[in-house]
């Protein structure tokens, strides 16, 4: 077994070390990618080679300066990756169908988060050694930096627009672009809400692995079983996104967010009474998950309709909270549990929970108007009215309308001036409005299948981005093993190992930050960002393992912290590049849902690997290989796009 000798301490440093790259590189991948003009696939699949090799040398980081400089390194590459999945995705689909891409690529991101925790941790259990789980998880994302950087090497442009945008108003005999987001005013009060939600959501998931330390204070179940709540936190929290994107078709961003605080709420409170480990998975890791995946997909959203020309910039600033909520949480769990056991620390969080509500009412939607009435008689007799919108004016003129069950959805039933319609909700509209006459409803299937996105999956370069985000959660799942790996193989103490998630959590927050800088300003490319963010990150989480000491072990967090960042905030950002902005719930919806299947499955399995082998090198090279595999799908799509291949 590993030993890095660390106090808990000087573990905690490592993690705030992790989150400030975090943070740096999901700040910075904005204006890199918009300011400097770089391609955000190479940066991304760079990023993703520097985690996977990083992981590598995780395990044999024997000092605390070196495992420092590697867990920086890590922090820097996730940031930039997990910043330029959104991107990515928006570019692959395109912005009409960015909502239905990045859920789609959350559903194979939980998916992979769900197996891959669990499947580490049954590596850990079988071989009881640590450097198997970061050399897997290394070579996974080393292996897909590998085949994505031979592809670019012979396509060096990458297109993402093989996605055919279908019209929204299918009933409509004319159809006008959208208002154009409003690139500031209330714009940056709602990233701010976006900001504290994702605080919220990264904290309680990063601090899985510090409560897991505490859980075994009053539970004698195995790493296997108690790692459950952590895979649900992290699982569901992708996982809920296409029952986000369901109610949102009925309800105001700002109302489900809400609702989204209230239910975790009673999940936290409930969990705290918990008798059982088997109670406690169902309450606080099962509801509590839900509200945090409702939250942040919701607030993810709302924060890009009100940006396009600075969107990169925006959703990076957005995703900055999820690195502090890194940075701070960690410490703060820790102390907590050390003074008011696990308990007394989830009635705590059950508060913080409840502000999730009133971040939630800041969230206000977007007010858009319309313009340019046109009538036409449809086969059966009835009256269609097309509706085109007004950028200028919210209330332009008069009708008189009967609405059907969704405030969004209006049917005219007598037109008194056609050439200015006011048709303006009192909810906003949530990325779409569609006009259309109760006749002309479509069966419950295809209603079902709209809300669903599963037009989607024609896209095969969607398809490909789902199961690129899918690999790289798988790659990110092993991070929360960590303060164990300090703990029970390096010998470090839980104190060190909460700093170690702080400063995962401080560099998370740069990346989200610097990654808006990359984007925006600077002008590097999303895809490229997110693919350096991939290798940065792969290969940085197959290098745990191998820093023994807190003084190794601190930069390669800080490292994988930036790349986490760039990765994050890149994630709605591509998600609305590839199927556009009236289709990027939907598709970012099926992307939690993804996601949150791998990190439903990911942590128990890893879990039950380490409880099967008690090392945890299974679990961190495994980790790595996944990050490989998702440059390798990405390469797939670069090369799909070179020879036009449909």
């Amino acid at each position: 077994m590993l030993s890095f000798d660390l106090e808990r301490y000087e573990i905690a440093v490592l993690m705030s070390i992790f989150g400030i790259w975090l943070t740096i590189g999901q700040l910075c991948i904005g204006f890199i990618v918009d300011l400097l003009h770089l391609n955000s696939k190479i940066v991304f699949v760079l990023s993703q080679a520097v985690i996977g090799a990083t992981a590598i040398c995780i395990p044999h980081c024997h000092t605390y300066v070196l495992l420092a400089f590697v867990l920086s390194l890590i922090g820097l590459t996730a940031g930039f990756t997990g910043s330029l999945r959104l991107l990515i995705t928006t570019e692959v689909t395109g912005r009409e169908k960015c909502k239905e891409g990045f859920s789609m690529i959350n559903l194979i991101t939980g998916i992979v988060f769900s197996v891959g925790s669990p499947l580490f941790g049954l590596l850990y259990d079988v071989t009881k050694s640590l450097k198997l789980v970061f050399y897997i998880s290394g070579s996974c994302q080393l292996l897909a930096v590998a085949c994505i950087f031979i592809i670019c090497k012979f396509i060096p442009n990458m297109s993402f627009n093989s996605v055919q945008h279908e019209p929204v108003l299918k009933d409509v005999e004319s159809y006008q672009k959208r208002p154009a987001p409003l690139d500031g005013g209330w714009g940056w009060v709602v990233c701010f809400a976006a900001a504290s939600l994702a605080f919220i959501v990264n904290g309680l998931t990063s601090s899985s692995g510090i409560f897991l330390i505490g859980l075994t204070r009053i539970f004698d179940d195995p790493v296997s079983k108690l790692s459950l709540i952590g895979a649900l936190l992290s699982g569901l929290s992708m996982l809920a996104a296409p029952v986000a994107s369901m109610l949102l078709v009925y309800f105001s961003h700002r109302t489900v967010i809400i609702l989204a605080g209230l239910l975790g709420f009673i999940g936290a409170v409930l969990g705290a009474f918990s008798t059982s480990i088997d109670m406690m998975i169902a309450t606080y890791g099962l509801i509590a998950g839900v509200s945090l995946g409702m939250s942040f997909f919701t607030g993810q959203i709302i924060a890009g309709f009100y940006f396009e020309k600075k969107r990169a910039l925006a959703i990076g600033i957005s995703n900055c909270g999820g690195g502090m909520g890194i940075l701070v949480a960690n410490m703060l769990v820790e102390y907590l549990i050390e003074f008011y056991g696990p308990r007394g620390t989830l009635l705590l969080i059950s508060g913080a929970l409840l502000n999730i509500v009133v971040f939630g009412s800041l969230c206000r939607p977007l007010q858009y108007a319309y313009k340019n009435v046109e009538q036409k008689e449809s086969k059966d007799g009835t009256n269609q009215t097309s509706v085109m919108e007004d950028e200028e004016s919210h209330n332009t003129g008069s009708t008189r309308e009967r609405r059907i069950r969704n405030e969004r959805f209006i049917m005219l039933k007598e037109t008194q001036n056609v050439e200015s319609l006011s048709t303006a909700d009192k909810n906003g509209l949530n990325g779409e409005c569609i006009v259309r006459n109760r006749k002309d409803e479509r069966s419950l299937a295809k209603r079902c299948s709209n809300i669903i996105g599963v037009e989607l999956f024609k896209n095969v370069n969607f398809v490909l981005l789902m199961l690129s985000y899918g690999f790289w959660v798988l790659s990110i799942t092993a991070i929360i093993y960590m303060p164990p790996l300090c703990v029970w193989s390096f010998g470090m103490t839980q104190k060190k190992s909460a700093i170690l998630m702080s400063l995962l959590g401080l560099f998370t927050t740069i990346g989200e930050f610097l990654l808006g800088v990359f984007v925006d300003l600077l002008h590097f490319g999303t895809k490229n960002m997110y693919i350096f963010s991939l290798l940065i990150s792969s290969v940085s989480t197959m290098l745990l393992p191998y820093c023994y000491t807190f003084q190794y072990i601190a930069p390669v967090v800080c490292l994988y912290s930036l790349a986490l960042g760039f990765t994050v905030s890149l994630r709605l950002v591509l998600t609305t590049e590839v199927v556009g902005l009236e289709h990027s719930t939907k598709a970012y919806s099926v992307l939690c849902v993804t996601s949150g299947i791998a990190g439903l499955v990911s942590p128990p399995l890893f879990g039950l690997f380490y409880d099967i082998t008690g090392s945890f090198l299974v679990v961190f090279h495994g980790s790595g290989a996944c990050g490989i595999l998702a440059l390798v799908v990405i390469s797939l799509i670069t090369l799909r796009n070179k020879f036009c291949i449909k």
